[in-house]
């Protein structure tokens, strides 16, 4: 895929690759205007982070704390940055997103700047996002890009390949948190997270290098990892999450965002209105 091919729609093979992969990699998807547009509003956004670099550095994740590097992590970009509102409603994303998910309309649910600093060196431990998401359904997919190339040096993604397909596992989190995971036990039929990268876990593991422009599209059942960044430069970071058709509200108390908790709506509602907002078919202005 060329650059000149991002109008377009991404071919039925991609679809297919979703559907039994459950991530997929769209070459050139995000124009070189997009992109520093981004980096632009990437800074601003950024300060107003929050600090997460020892989220996973404790005993129970069973990850190091190495000290070194600085992992920052905001959500509601698209509620603080016009840049980034105009982005998800005028960029290819929901359209493709729409495509791969065979769904009629695709809502926001929401986003996330991840900021790992040159040098950060712990990486992100395999999880799942499904298991802290309050929603039910299939239809769903983030949308992961970087700023920064990213390659298996450099804070790239790797991915169990069909574990969207499979049970939601017991989420690993801080202590003060564990609390909220155990009340919402019944939701995770896969108990704990197994050893994806023992020998002999059997799991299919592939690792996505990207350019930037290159978007990431994988399943939030997916159980996924990142390695640290490059010593030199940083990694920089959108995730933006989106839902089909089927998707429906599910009361978890394991949330990742504390104002998830506050939604005012009861267990198999639609996500719309002003907090879930349409994103495909775009609105006209």
């Amino acid at each position: 895929m060329t650059a000149s091919d991002i109008s377009a729609q991404p071919p039925a093979s991609l679809a297919r690759e979703f559907a039994r992969n459950g991530a997929v990699r769209a070459r050139h998807l995000i124009d070189e205007t997009w992109l520093s547009q981004l980096a632009d509003a990437f800074e601003a956004l950024k300060r107003g982070g929050q600090d997460l670099s020892n989220y996973y550095g404790d005993a129970d994740s069973g990850q190091p704390d190495t000290g070194r590097g600085q992992t920052i992590v905001r959500d509601d970009c698209w509620r603080l940055s016009d840049t980034f509102l105009r982005f998800i409603r005028e960029s290819p994303l929901a359209r493709w997103a729409a495509a791969i998910l065979d769904s009629t309309h695709i809502h926001l649910f929401e986003d996330l700047l991840i900021f790992k600093s040159a040098g950060a060196e712990q990486p992100t431990p395999w999880h799942q996002d499904e298991p802290q998401w309050p929603l039910a359904g299939r239809k769903m997919a983030s949308a992961w890009f970087c700023l920064d190339p990213v390659t298996s040096g450099t804070g790239a993604l790797r991915f169990a390949l069909g574990t969207h397909r499979g049970p939601l596992y017991r989420p690993a989190v801080p202590p003060e948190r564990a609390a909220d995971v155990a009340a919402d036990a019944y939701h995770f039929d896969g108990g704990d997270l197994p050893s994806v990268d023992a020998p002999s876990s059997g799991f299919r593991i592939q690792l996505f290098d990207a350019e930037p422009g290159d978007v990431l599209f994988f399943h939030p059942r997916m159980l996924h990892a990142a390695l640290g960044s490059a010593p030199t430069y940083p990694r920089r970071t959108f995730s933006i999450r989106m839902l089909g058709d089927d998707v429906r509200w599910c009361p978890k108390r394991s949330v990742f965002h504390d104002w998830l908790k506050e939604i005012p709506l009861a267990s198999g509602d639609e996500l719309r209105g002003e907090r879930f907002p349409l994103l495909w078919p775009a609105r006209p202005t």
